[in-house]
């Protein structure tokens, strides 16, 4: 007899340019997501990076995050050591529970390509606006 467990998957919006829920998906996310910066990423010990902001556009204005493999939706290391020094644009989210205070990078909404990221930038950029 086979046990059955739970599976361990990540279930990412597949985010399709000009498809029927693509305007309200990304909408989604750019409300989610705390953090969204442009920045580089560094190593900072195994399996842990630190992203260092050039430009914050949303979130408390960090010095860096910690950046850690905290769930399936994480960028695999692998995906994460190809980006030290690179300049990237990323929306964070901090960890839960026993990872509150580091970040995580996840694929489901980041490195997706320009103009995904072009959008959701758009998007977060006009709710930062201050009302005159």
């Amino acid at each position: 007899m086979l046990a059955s467990a739970p599976a361990a998957a990540c279930d990412c919006i597949r985010l399709i340019p000009n498809g029927p829920h693509f305007n309200s998906d990304l909408d989604r996310i750019a409300q989610y997501y705390p953090v969204a910066a442009e920045g580089v990423l560094e190593a900072d010990g195994p399996y842990a990076w630190r992203f260092r902001p050039t430009r914050e556009y949303r979130g408390p204005r960090k010095q860096s995050y910690p950046v850690t493999l905290i769930s399936d939706c994480t960028l695999a290391p692998e995906e994460l050591t190809t980006l030290i020094g690179k300049p990237i644009f990323v929306l964070l989210v901090e960890g839960p529970g026993d990872h509150k205070g580091s970040y995580e990078l996840s694929r489901c909404v980041n490195l997706l390509g320009a103009e995904i990221e072009n959008a959701l930038r758009a998007r977060i950029t006009t709710r930062c606006k201050r009302p005159r």
